[in-house]
């Protein structure tokens, strides 16, 4: 005869850990494997052209944040960390205009990092 576990999830319990400070190192892990991924996929200017070659290559910082996740109507605070790209012309690069081409180097360095979890 087998038995079925049974699990039943405390909600306060599981949303006490997720606000604990302990938190933001394992979200600063995770940032940082996206940003390491998006350095090298970074488009990098002709110095002979370009003004400030590599600029947007080495912009990147990752930076803790605490957010506020609404459950059931009340708000929760929820540690995290944000990878961002301080480049004055990182929109340009990420989504592409008329004079630039899109290089999306976040899009790209997402599903590398997420590739890594599957199979």
């Amino acid at each position: 005869m087998s038995y079925r576990s049974k699990y039943t999830g405390r909600y306060f319990g599981i949303g006490s850990m997720l606000s604990k400070p302990w938190l933001h190192r394992p979200c600063r892990d995770a940032a940082l494997k996206i940003m390491e991924a998006a350095q090298p996929v970074s488009p990098v200017g002709d110095p002979m052209e370009d003004r400030h070659p590599g600029l947007y290559k080495n912009s990147f910082w990752v930076v803790p944040i605490n957010v506020n996740v609404p459950f059931r109507g009340k708000p929760r605070i929820r540690s995290g960390a944000r990878v961002m790209n301080t480049a004055p012309h990182a929109w340009r690069v990420e989504k592409g205009d008329g004079r630039v081409p899109r290089y999306a180097p976040f899009e790209k360095a997402i599903d590398v990092v997420k590739a890594g979890f599957s199979a």
